[in-house]
């Protein structure tokens, strides 16, 4: 019997070291340096360019406004406002070291608004954008405020031209130009000294290139998607009860445009563009769901989520109101991706989820 068990225990011992041989050299197979070139070079920068684009035509858009005070230019402010809106999705999940550096998703996209301390804001004249206070009056929720102030756009033109309209102007620009200034920063990071230290730490202790991604990635889709997006407008945080105006671009009702856009872009960022991304290390791993490649699953999961977005016709502030089930449905196939990126893809790369979720899910 001693000999019998002394043989499976040297048969197990050889049998895990050859798995972990195995793994090891799928690892070291995989070129993740090529990968993570692929990443700052073809999706990080080039996301943040195009959004710097779109705000430059912004900050355009609302002088020609200034100067001729027309409706079709109004009108003209606001497409390029939806443009710029959209092009943030794909860049809020590159939340690490440039972008945390200068704090850039609490200046572009925390909702929702104090609409109170914006109008102060404006009546006084006097303000400091940049200060903590201000944080809940800025970035392109307080411009989706300030542009959609009337039930039409007329009305919302209107309110230019009334009361302290040179005011509303100057906030207005104000708002792009600290928007502007921050994305400016960050970019001149990536292109200057943090691509390379990007680029080279393929590693996957906490601080690497992958272990921000990882770690990124899934915080914002489960904060600031799962719960921001749909989860608090659906009342999952107040005991059932919806809570339409907390959603995103309640004012200007393209909550549901821009879950969707968010959605479609980190599905690209998933699968690196048309290079290399986590899905093609992942089959490299050979990670399963089951009988199915983890990658396979995580990508059909977008597709699911995106399916459940096209049911709603309305904006998430509506739909959560009239069409409660349907977002409850998107809400629990985001849970579903929650556990997918949050345990099954961290755990296949060895990459620690280092952000603390206190919320029991």
């Amino acid at each position: 019997m001693k000999k019998i068990g002394l043989l499976i225990s040297v048969f197990t011992l050889v049998l895990f070291s050859c798995n972990k041989e195995e793994e090891i050299t799928c690892q070291s197979d995989f070129d993740k340096k090529a990968m993570l070139a692929n990443y700052s070079n073809s999706l990080i920068i080039p996301r943040y360019e195009t959004l710097e684009k779109n705000l430059t035509s912004l900050y355009t858009k609302i002088n020609v406004f200034i100067s001729s005070n027309s409706l079709s230019d109004f009108n003209a402010l606001n497409a390029s406002f939806d443009s710029t809106y959209l092009s943030w999705q794909g860049v809020s999940y590159f939340q690490f070291v440039p972008a945390e550096t200068y704090v850039i998703k609490s200046v572009f996209n925390i909702f929702p608004v104090d609409t109170t301390k914006i109008n102060n804001n404006i009546s006084s004249g006097s303000y400091i954008l940049g200060s903590a206070s201000n944080t809940d009056a800025i970035g392109l929720p307080a411009l989706d405020y300030l542009l959609h102030k009337g039930s039409s756009e007329t009305l919302s033109f209107n309110y230019f031209t009334g009361t302290n309209s040179a005011n509303k102007k100057q906030y207005l620009l104000d708002l792009v130009n600290q928007l502007s200034s921050t994305l400016s920063s960050v970019l001149n990071q990536w292109n200057t000294s943090y691509k390379s230290i990007f680029n080279n730490s393929d590693g996957t202790s906490q601080g690497s290139s992958l272990s921000n991604i990882v770690n990124a990635l899934n915080l914002d889709f489960e904060k600031f998607i799962r719960d921001g997006k749909v989860g608090v407008p659906l009342g999952v945080r107040s005991l059932g009860t919806p809570l339409p105006e907390k959603s995103e671009a309640y004012f200007g009702g393209k909550s549901t445009e821009l879950c969707k856009e968010s959605i479609l872009k980190l599905k690209s960022y998933f699968k690196g563009g048309s290079g290399q991304g986590l899905d093609d290390y992942l089959i490299q791993l050979d990670a399963k769901h089951g009988s199915q490649l983890l990658a396979t699953k995580i990508n059909n999961q977008f597709d699911l989520i995106i399916s459940k977005i096209n049911a709603l016709s309305s904006p998430i502030a509506e739909e959560v109101i009239a069409n409660q089930a349907n977002v409850q449905d998107l809400y629990d196939e985001m849970q579903r991706m929650v556990v997918l990126l949050k345990v099954d893809l961290s755990s296949a790369l060895s990459i620690l989820i280092t952000y603390q979720d206190n919320d029991g899910d």
